[in-house]
């Protein structure tokens, strides 16, 4: 491979500094505050469906998911309303803190205020990260079904699928394609708040697990760390789909080869009826990509490119680290992509798949 590969970015034993999230200036982001709180005073949440979790990791395709769900008439979103690095003071003084924004396992003062917090989310009297722009597709002024797009808060799946009556949904995305995307924008690790929450790792991990993880964070690759982050982060959701055939798995990958039925699963499944404004959506730029790269994403599904397009990961990392890598998802125990492939195996998950 040559000098100017891009996979020299990775070719370190310690992560470079990241950041978690875009900076802003202070006069700047409370007046954008202020606009979103005015706007948000004028919507109307008033349930009368279940709300929509959807479980994800960040550059999975999370929000493009959550746009599409959100393009019915009705539906409101809250973009990471755990998120520690993206929602308003105001709400994350409602919040308990945990390390590196990861949520998990909570004792019971701290599952008591979840617990406030979530009611709240779904019955309206709590906005976090809603829509706001009025004139884009997916803005509602009257509402009756809440969307909720989790980042920091996948491993209470199945506390809050038992305590609330939810429709769950959990996506994912190639390992390899997510965490060199996630490398790209130089973004924090979120592994490590997992591996330092004692509880978390006594339910989830073996001694031997819980010591390559760390070995790995100490003195491995930037790849090898970040694929540890993508383990932990979705270990939760990944066992637990098999015995839960009423969650719904989607890959990223699904998305963009399978849209039609993606989204005739969606609308069967969530009772979501405007398929055309959902078909829609994926034309249109995520809020949370370039519109040059939404463009070239979009063009590339309309000339039936959209596989070469999944598999672009490929020509960014080599072959040794590529085994590196998949030798740390093998540790876990998680089998559902493989290092020849883009796709899922959705038996993996017990799940039949949209191919």
């Amino acid at each position: 491979m040559s000098e100017s590969s891009p996979t020299k970015q990775f070719d370190r034993r310690r992560t470079p500094v990241s950041d978690t999230g875009q900076e802003q200036h202070p006069l700047r982001s409370a007046a954008a505050q202020f606009i979103k709180e005015l706007v948000w005073s004028c919507v109307r949440l008033k349930p009368t469906k279940r709300p929509i979790c959807l479980y994800a990791s960040r550059r999975s395709g999370s929000t493009l998911l959550m746009q599409m769900i959100s393009a019915n008439r009705g539906v409101m979103f809250s973009d990471q309303p755990f998120g520690m690095y993206s929602i308003s003071s105001a709400n994350i003084n409602r919040l308990p803190v945990f390390s590196y924004s990861q949520i998990a396992c909570p004792d019971e003062d701290e599952a008591a205020v979840l617990r406030h917090y979530f009611s709240r989310l779904i019955d309206g009297r709590i906005r976090a990260n809603a829509p706001w722009k009025f004139w884009s597709r997916d803005f509602h002024f009257s509402n009756n079904r809440i969307c909720l797009k989790i980042t920091d808060a996948k491993a209470m799946i199945d506390w809050f699928d038992q305590q609330f009556d939810v429709d769950t949904v959990v996506l994912t995305r190639h390992p390899i394609a997510q965490i060199l995307s996630v490398a790209d924008n130089h973004w924090f690790t979120t592994g490590k708040g997992l591996l330092r929450n004692s509880a978390f790792v006594e339910q989830w991990l073996t001694s031997e697990l819980e010591s390559m993880c760390r070995d790995v964070y100490r003195g491995g690759t930037e790849l090898e760390g970040r694929t540890v982050d993508w383990a932990l982060e979705n270990l939760v959701p990944l066992t637990l789909l098999r015995d839960r055939p009423n969650w719904l798995f989607i890959g990223y990958e699904d998305l963009v080869q399978h849209t039609p039925a993606v989204i005739e699963y969606l609308s069967s499944e969530l009772l979501l009826d405007d398929t055309h404004s959902m078909a829609k959506q994926i034309a249109q730029p995520s809020r949370s990509v370039r519109r040059a790269k939404s463009g070239q994403l979009q063009r590339s599904i309309d000339q039936g490119k959209s596989e070469r397009l999944l598999d672009s990961w490929k020509s960014r990392i080599a072959a040794d680290e590529l085994t590196a890598c998949f030798r740390i998802l093998e540790q876990f125990g998680i089998d559902l992509y493989r290092p020849d492939s883009s796709f899922p195996d959705h038996r993996c998950v017990g799940r039949k798949g949209f191919a």
